[in-house]
């Protein structure tokens, strides 16, 4: 029990030390646990931008896809459609995204990003790429190479993560709920 309340607890140490004199800390405990703090760190880093998880997805999905109906964009994150146009309706009033009626069939919406969208995402970029850095500085470049291939890996196995394009949105999802 105290390596499971140690865990919960946020104290990994601990726990790695109650486990050392017992036994290994399962996987998914460890898993989750670093989870939660990768999205402490990424919800640090986005938040002085005004960017939560779930538009921040939107917006790299967008980048991946270019000029797209909302329908599609909805398809390729896995998103509820009702759920992306709230998203994409608060980027829009941002000015980060334009979204227009689709003159070849006017029940849809087209969706790009704007040029202050394209800026957002830079810097969203870079604040979420030096939380990584931080939290990954105890690896050198092959062991992070080598670390992202096996999470790759595992969420390939997984289908979490089908293609390079597609973000994982419902993670950003649930790290959007949980604010």
């Amino acid at each position: 029990m105290v390596l499971y309340q140690s865990m919960f607890e946020g104290n990994l140490r601990a726990m790695a030390q109650a486990a050392a004199s017992t036994e290994r800390i399962p996987y998914g405990l460890l898993l989750a646990r670093l989870g939660q703090e990768a999205t402490a760190r990424f919800r640090r880093s986005v938040r002085p931008l005004d960017l939560g998880a779930q538009q921040f997805i939107v917006l790299k999905q967008l980048q991946a896809l270019g000029t797209c109906s909302q329908g599609e964009l909805a398809d390729a994150l896995g998103i509820d459609y009702s759920n992306l146009a709230a998203v994409t309706g608060e980027l829009f009033r941002r000015g980060l995204v334009e979204r227009d009626r689709d003159p070849a069939d006017r029940r849809r919406y087209v969706v790009e990003l704007t040029d202050s969208g394209r800026q957002m995402l830079a810097d969203a970029d870079k604040a979420v790429g030096t939380g990584e850095e931080d939290m990954l500085s105890v690896l050198d470049d092959s062991e992070r190479d080598q670390l992202w291939e096996l999470l790759r890996r595992i969420a390939d196995s997984l289908e979490l993560c089908p293609t390079e394009a597609e973000a994982c949105a419902e993670a950003a999802i649930a790290a959007d709920q949980e604010d």
